[in-house]
Parts: C-alpha cells; structure tokens; sequence
C-alpha cells in the first residue's frame, strides 16, 4: 500500500468533507474564501485537463512556455504527480486500455479504477514513452522539483492570500483541502465513470464512454468514447452544445499567438468511427434475436447498407481533401457540398433505422429496394 497517498488523501478530505460545514457553523463564510476556493478550482482543473492531458500527454497543440508555465505551476498545485510522469501513465493507459498493463484498468473494479490504483499500484512508470516531453527543460524542472512547485503552488500561495484577506484558515479548508477533494475526485471520474456509465459512441470495443456530466465535471474531459478514439484532438466534445471550455481556451488562446498547431479530426473520419461503432451496436441487438433466415437476411441487408453509406462518406472525404490540396474553385467547392449533403441525407435516415426495435428493424430492412436507404 502507498502510505502517503493514502494519509494525504484522509487528511485533505477529513478537512474538506467535515471541516467544511463545522468551519461554516462556527465562523460562516466570507466572499474571499470562496472565490479563492474556485479560482484554484477552476485554474488547477483545467492545468490538469489543458496543460498535463491535452497539451503533454497527446501534444494535440503547441503551447507558448508563458502557457506552459502557468499550467505547470497550477498543474503541481493539483497534486496529481508531475506532468512527466502524468503524461507517462496516462500514454500508457490509452496505449494498454483495458489490459493488466493499463495503470486504471476498469476491470479491476470501479473503485481501483477511480483512486484505488493511486493507493496499491505497485507498478515503476517507465518513462520511455514519454522522450519527446524529457527534451523540455520546465517539464524536467517540474518533475524533478515536483515537492517544492506542489508545496508553493498549492499550499504557501493560497495560504498566503487567505493570510492577506485575513481568513488563512478559511484558505486552509476551502481553497486546499475541499478544493483538492472536489478536483481529485471529478478528476478520478474520467476514468472511473466514463469507463462504466455512458455511451461507447465511437468505439463500442473499448471500455469508454461518453458522459455529459463528468464533463460538466471535469472542464470537458466526459467525451471520453471520442477522445479514445481520436486522442490528439484538442476538442474532447466536438458538437457545438458539448460543454468543453478547455477546448474554448486552447482556442482563444490561439487567436493571440500563444498556442498552435491545433489538432483536429476531420468531421468524416469522426462519422466513419461513429458509423462503425453504430453497426456493430445494431448487429449486437439483432445478434440477440433467434438466429433465423430472417435475422440472417437482415444482417446482411445491414451490410450492405453500411458499405454503401461508407462508399458515400468516402467520396466526401476524398473532395474534401481535393478541395484543401487545392486552390479553392467554385466547382470544387459545389462537389465538396454535393458530396456532403449527398452523405448526410442518406445517414439522417439511417440513423432513424437503427434507433428501430431490432423486429420492427428486421421489417423496414427487409422491405426497402436493395441498396437504398429510402
């Protein structure tokens, strides 16, 4: 067992959970203690998802040293080990997923995937996979000083401030101990939650799933289906409702120079991944059924259908890239729509088919002209 996370996470919860409320009935609250409280929440949340997540561990960005340095210093004020070997554990996570050599292995039990391996994993991280982050002289300094920046950054700045504002215990209680409390265990549901409950909408072979409140938790981290799928996206939630304020701020950032080389994933290589992931799902349910010459005609009649929405979705792409390579025309432009719509109309009835009951699914597939979706 690893003692000392295991009295830091006691002693840091004991004072949030319980300390909280009885500092509350005894002294109140004051306006200070709770701002301080979520600024640090709201600045190491998102050094940990911005900064350690998306920019160290899947480099979906560049990052001016300014930005780097800010989410060091707010990232070790999380207390979640260096962002070296928190990029480390978590390449090795998405590399291992779902296997003994993953370090949060959900099948191991929803409790060691959440924080149990924190307290019993007795695995060396092996730092090989992570050379590209050793050639950084602030991420080398962080991972080698990790004690002093955690320490100045969350403890001797927040404590500072409170002593400032007049309130150092309410600092004590609110901005380090609930404070860590609340961000270690939003941040412990990405791989606890987001690994049990939710949708697999992009890969239904891995154990990810989509979750919208983890993400309201977590700055964004929830669309965890998608970022398994296509990891050195800048964007964990892709659709334009998708609460994912990291993904706003690496792009603000942008517009001032202070990141770059955005990754993004094309939007056909996300409808392939989440046509495939939708087949599967639909041939599981009828795979249910009783195997018959109907189940049997339905699945290959599925099939065909796929092959030709792919086909459809495959000439899309293709103009897409013709159109980008290219200079831009107007008869470029009108075939990448063409292509698009062409696409889209055939998925949208698509997608009313396969939200049918498998027998009723049976009926409309079996009914409608070969190769049509109409």
């Amino acid at each position: 067992m690893r003692w000392r996370n295991m009295i830091f996470f006691i002693i840091t919860t004991f004072f949030g959970v319980v300390g909280a409320p009885y500092y509350i009935w005894r002294y109140g609250v004051h306006p200070s203690e709770l701002a301080l409280m979520f600024f640090f929440m709201a600045m190491t949340g998102l050094s940990v998802t911005v900064g350690y997540h998306r920019l160290f561990a899947h480099v979906s960005f560049k990052a001016h040293p300014l930005v780097q340095f800010i989410v060091l210093f707010f990232g070790a004020a999380a207390y979640e080990q260096s962002a070296l070997k928190w990029a480390s554990q978590h390449r090795r996570h998405h590399k291992y997923v779902d296997t003994d050599q993953d370090p949060y292995n959900i099948k191991k039990g929803f409790f060691y995937a959440h924080m149990g391996w924190l307290i019993f994993w007795k695995q060396v991280t092996d730092f090989s996979n992570v050379k590209d982050l050793e050639k950084n002289r602030m991420v080398m300094n962080q991972n080698r000083y990790y004690i002093v920046w955690a320490i100045v950054a969350g403890m001797v700045v927040p404590l500072a401030i409170g002593a400032l504002t007049g309130h150092m215990l309410g600092a004590f209680i609110f901005a380090i101990c609930l404070r860590l409390t609340l961000v270690y265990h939003s941040t412990f549901f990405i791989n606890s939650v987001c690994h049990t409950f939710g949708k697999a909408t992009y890969d239904v072979e891995s154990s990810a799933r989509d979750h919208w409140f983890v993400a309201l938790l977590t700055f964004g981290e929830g669309y965890h289906s998608y970022h398994h799928k296509f990891p050195s996206d800048y964007r964990n939630g892709v659709r334009w409702h998708h609460w994912d304020p990291s993904k706003w701020i690496i792009f603000l950032l942008s517009t001032a120079g202070l990141t770059t080389d955005l990754t993004r994933t094309s939007k056909p290589r996300m409808l392939a991944a989440k046509l495939d992931a939708e087949t599967k799902r639909v041939n599981q349910s009828l795979q249910n059924l009783d195997t018959n010459e109907f189940t049997l005609q339905t699945m290959a009649r599925l099939r065909e259908i796929y092959q030709s929405l792919k086909q459809s979705l495959e000439i899309w792409e293709t103009s897409l890239q013709q159109y980008q390579r290219n200079m831009p025309t107007p008869d470029l432009q009108q075939m990448v729509a063409g292509a698009r719509q062409s696409f889209i109309s055939r998925y949208r009835q698509w997608q009313k088919l396969i939200k049918l009951h498998p027998l009723h699914l049976q009926d409309a597939l079996l009914t409608q002209p070969s190769g049509s979706l109409a």
